[in-house]
């Protein structure tokens, strides 16, 4: 498996759809920007500006540009007839299929990259206030999360146009269509993948609209127990950290207390 998704890695290389994709993910950085310019009431500042970005990727941009790299990357094997030849090795289409689906989670997270950095590029030329090192951080991690959820989102649609051929513009359309309906605010909508993704990133998402959102449990079980593992890691390090500090600062104190004795009776004086 390991060699076919390294296979597929090198081949990506020639393919311009890639690059389309990258230019296409600062669309949704471009929009943000836009928007920032209306004469409106709010105050912007870093963390809306990157709440605005992620809700444009999710609902505008993201579900058609991973559909359209999706189909022209899984059917390449199929326009280029070079399907047959690749069946021969042996390797079976199940786990070429495969392979291209892990590659299409890699490029999720190169895209993902991409737009954050651009995203910290753009507010740094505009100037709201609110960025630092562990808000950059905080969005960089909220941008590639979404986006991946949106990826798995939008699978089901890909894995139709894969086998469905020529009908690679009408999974684009429907994938457009997908991520257009989660702009639609509602609480019934808590439960649709994309705006699920869009919540699970940031609960308030809705909140101009004097909507708050309710992460639903089934999307909160493994965001917030991976948030529990990590706060109790920490609070075990510090406790760790506090009791070696502890326990050197009493050894410091003893050794002190032998020198001062002249080094007499070292036994009685160390434990």
């Amino acid at each position: 498996m390991g060699n076919i998704i390294s296979t597929e890695l090198l081949k990506i290389k020639r393919y311009s759809v890639v690059k389309a994709g990258l230019v296409m993910m600062s669309l949704s950085v471009l929009m943000s920007c836009f928007y920032s310019t209306a004469s409106t009431n709010k105050v912007w500042d870093f963390q809306y500006f990157i709440q605005q970005v992620i809700i444009s990727n999710c609902t505008l941009f993201f579900p058609i540009i991973i559909t359209l790299v999706a189909v022209y990357i899984i059917s390449r094997e199929t326009t280029d007839d070079t399907l047959k030849s690749i069946l021969t090795v042996p390797i079976s289409y199940k786990k070429l299929l495969i392979a291209k689906f892990w590659l299409l989670l890699f490029l999720t997270i190169v895209f993902s990259i991409f737009n954050a950095l651009l995203s910290i590029c753009f507010n740094a030329f505009l100037g709201f206030s609110g960025m630092n090192i562990h808000m950059m951080l905080m969005s960089a991690a909220q941008i590639i999360v979404s986006d991946i959820l949106v990826y798995i989102s939008v699978l089901p649609i890909i894995i139709v146009c894969a086998f469905a051929e020529g009908k690679s513009l009408l999974g684009v359309a429907v994938a457009f269509i997908y991520g257009y309906f989660a702009t639609m605010e509602g609480s019934m909508l808590n439960w649709f993948p994309i705006k699920a993704a869009m919540i699970l990133v940031d609960p308030k998402c809705g909140s101009e609209y004097g909507i708050t959102y309710k992460i639903p449990p089934v999307y909160n079980w493994g965001f917030g127990g991976f948030h529990t593992i990590v706060s109790n890691a920490k609070q075990n390090q510090k406790e760790c950290l506090y009791e070696i500090k502890k326990k050197s600062k009493g050894k410091t104190n003893k050794t002190e207390r032998v020198v001062k004795n002249g080094g007499l009776n070292v036994k009685k004086c160390c434990p």
